[in-house]
């Protein structure tokens, strides 16, 4: 009896043993956890830290996505090594004390690199400029974690400016609106491929709309947005205040593809989204693609649109379309009233509404009519007439 109690015994204090070493354990990675973390700009540029566990991150080099740090970096090295250096991409490589970014760049044309480590203790950098002729991308760039601190020399302070969703939507429009005008070839380029090929097979083609379109370029102005984040890339969806509508994707922040509307490539999930409206929220959709269109100058996918009686009874080709649009639509800015009045007859509907030629008290107006029968999925056909 007396061997079977120290048995007991002995195996209670190895069970007390292997419970305080996973106490102990637990105490140390929770110890570890609170070190690590990350941090997050608030709306004053206060810097807050956050644990890793909080937000899931892993410590490792990867592209830099979020735009409050990518142009505080840029702004740093404007402040610190050149003022017209131009950030296209970056990489970070987060440590407990010591952020490092690999940053690739422009200064009139010519290619760069840098690595800025920055403190976000004591909000200091410093910047450190590569030989170019080592790098030919900015993944050759290898950030080591380092924990040194950054003092405070008087020329050396980091500054975290927030940028919000809305700040990077006016940049992006702002951007792509100067590089339409001053440098047509290369916001050629940077239009979605696919986008490009449907909306403009040739470069004469998207000149054709520059020119066209010129002013409402020149003077075109954010009007609503929306971001949406995915696992790889982040969309930019905003209008302007000409009803005209982008799509910004992008894997960073500076290097972006573009889409000038909505209707040429259709998003994923369109068709079933359109499916599920009412056949007369379907008509007031339609028209607003049709207007789209007429807005942006895009005739030939506007006269698709068009019933082949009334076409062929109105306009026997694409060319005496454009000059009817040109003659009677406001050569600016097509503002639909909130209030349509939408009939239907034996699945035929009829759409009325006014169209404006801008949002003041001074702005002209004229009635415009459609008649519209919607067909399988997302296809219809119509004619219209404006007074």
């Amino acid at each position: 009896m007396e061997k079977y109690k120290k048995i007991i015994l002995i195996i209670a204090i190895i069970v007390i043993i292997i419970a305080i070493a996973c106490i102990i354990l637990l105490i140390v990675l929770d110890k570890k956890q609170e070190e690590e973390g990350t941090i997050k700009v608030n709306e004053d540029g206060s810097v807050e830290f956050f644990e890793e566990g909080d937000l899931g991150i892993e410590f490792k080099q990867k592209q830099l996505r979020e735009p409050t740090a990518f142009f505080s970096v840029e702004n740093a090295i404007q402040k610190y090594v050149n003022s017209n250096f131009t950030a296209i991409s970056m990489n970070e490589l987060s440590g407990e004390r010591i952020i490092s970014y690999a940053v690739y760049g422009q200064i009139e044309e010519n290619d760069i690199f840098f690595i800025v480590r920055v403190d976000i203790y004591n909000l200091t950098c410093e910047i450190e400029q590569l030989n170019s002729k080592d790098y030919n991308d900015i993944n050759q760039i290898v950030l080591e974690d380092n924990q040194t601190e950054i003092a405070n020399n008087g020329n050396n302070t980091f500054e975290y400016k927030r940028v919000s969703n809305e700040d990077m939507c006016s940049k992006y429009l702002k951007d792509f609106s100067e590089m339409e005008i001053n440098d047509t070839q290369k916001a050629y380029s940077m239009l979605d491929e696919e986008y490009r090929g449907e909306r403009f097979p040739t470069f004469e083609d998207f000149e054709e709309y520059v020119s066209l379109c010129r002013e409402i370029i020149q003077n075109s102005a954010l009007s609503s947005y929306n971001v949406e984040y995915y696992d790889d890339y982040t969309e930019y969806i905003f209008t302007d205040n000409y009803n005209n509508y982008y799509t910004v994707k992008t894997d960073g922040v500076a290097e972006y593809t573009i889409c000038l509307d909505s209707y040429t490539i259709k998003s994923d999930n369109y068709e079933e989204e359109y499916n599920k409206l009412s056949d007369e929220n379907k008509v007031n959709s339609n028209v607003y693609t049709f207007l789209q269109m007429i807005n942006t100058k895009d005739f030939s996918h506007a006269y698709e649109l068009l019933d082949e009686t009334f076409k062929n009874n109105n306009f026997n080709n694409l060319d005496s379309f454009k000059e009817y649009v040109n003659t009677n639509f406001f050569n600016i800015n097509f503002n639909v009233e909130e209030t349509a009045e939408i009939n239907s007859e034996n699945g035929i509907y009829t759409y009325e509404t006014t169209i404006r030629s801008g949002a003041g008290s001074s702005a002209q107006s004229k009635n415009l009519t459609v008649i519209m029968q919607l067909g399988e999925g997302t296809e219809f056909v119509m004619s219209f007439s404006i007074n």
